[in-house]
């Protein structure tokens, strides 16, 4: 068995993004993506409408589209550590790294969200393993928080509430 994983999306909403990943793995990952900020619910196109495959998005959405708020992960391994990373068109840039053990980055929630820094963002999420032997697993459970300037949030599916059109009302 080389590399067995999993991802399993827990809750899409308008506001967060849950994700849980397990991975088995006898040889590292490389930068695996593992979070497209498009194939979330409520992704916008450059025109504000739901976004379709082919379509331009809102200037910003490569590095503005959401924030991780809170990863929990638990490495099993003998040796090496598992990298988050935000990627990036030359270089992708490290969220968090995690050795072996339990981790909680924002057990409280007093930690501020971690914006996207990296250079030429691409707006995905990629997981990277450095070092693991045979037989190595990992479990990781992540909390992203949408933009709202890049996800719907709600005005599609009730336009009334938002006043958006054909529901509009304007002032006479």
């Amino acid at each position: 068995m080389a590399i067995a994983n999993t991802t399993q999306v827990l809750v899409d909403s308008n506001k967060k993004v849950v994700i849980k990943r397990v991975g088995i793995i006898d040889s590292d990952e490389s930068q695996t993506i593992f979070i497209d900020p498009l194939t979330l619910s409520g992704a916008l196109n450059a025109n504000s409408l739901p976004y379709q495959t082919g379509n331009t998005t809102l200037p910003g959405f490569a590095n503005s589209a959401f924030t991780v708020s809170r990863v929990i992960a638990n490495v099993d391994a003998e040796v090496g550590h598992l990298q988050l990373l935000w990627q990036g068109t030359t270089t992708s840039t490290p969220i968090v790294a995690y050795g072996v053990g339990a981790h909680d980055s924002n057990p409280q929630y007093q930690l501020p969200a971690i914006k996207n820094d990296a250079v030429g963002p691409t707006g995905a999420i990629a997981i990277k393993t450095v070092g693991t032997t045979a037989n190595a697993a990992y479990t990781l459970i992540i909390e992203l928080h949408k933009n709202n300037q890049f996800y719907s949030a709600g005005q599609f599916t009730d336009p009334a509430a938002f006043n958006y059109p054909p529901y509009g009302v304007t002032p006479q």
